[in-house]
């Protein structure tokens, strides 16, 4: 080996474990540091996991691939019920086919860190959309290990001054 290629294979090398280093402190290896998987909105496989915001990924991937079950299991009180209802009146087919379609046209989401007490996190989450963004609050609790959505606020919806997906010029 040369003197040239041995300095480039030492520069490439530290360079690498200069950009893990630098990921691994700003929570780029987040989802290595829990030891469970996350949602595919976050990068891996649908669970519900032990931190706050994993219970909104997986009720989010749930809904996008219409399983029914895994989505209701993620909520809990009233808006449990409410929504086991709904899936009793409309049949399942139809209560997946709900859920597909309210979440096809989401482009992306943007989750805050959970705020508040540690009995209910609240999460501010938005929604991207082609032509605006629509954010809502989810009240989290912890029941048995598993956090569940205990409640939800109304939908704000935000224009977007320019569209998403618009060409930069």
């Amino acid at each position: 080996m040369s003197k040239d290629f041995q300095a480039q294979a030492i520069t490439i090398a530290l360079i690498v474990a200069i950009l893990v280093f630098i990921a691994w402190n700003q929570g780029g290896f987040e989802f290595l540091k829990r030891g469970q998987e996350t949602a595919s909105f976050s990068g891996g496989k649908q669970t519900v996991g032990k931190e706050p915001r994993d219970v909104i990924y997986a009720m989010l991937d749930a809904a996008r691939e219409g399983l029914v079950e895994e989505y209701l299991t993620c909520y809990t009180d009233q808006i449990e019920q409410t929504l086991r209802q709904s899936h009793d009146e409309m049949g399942r087919e139809k209560f997946a086919e709900f859920l597909k379609a309210r979440n096809r046209d989401i482009k992306g989401i943007a989750m805050n860190a959970p705020q508040g007490t540690d009995e209910e996190p609240q999460v501010r989450v938005e929604y991207v959309y082609a032509d605006r963004n629509e954010v809502q609050q989810f009240f989290l609790r912890d029941e048995n290990d598993q956090w569940k959505i205990s409640r939800v606020s109304e939908i704000q919806r935000i224009e977007t001054p320019v569209p998403y997906g618009t060409p930069v010029n």
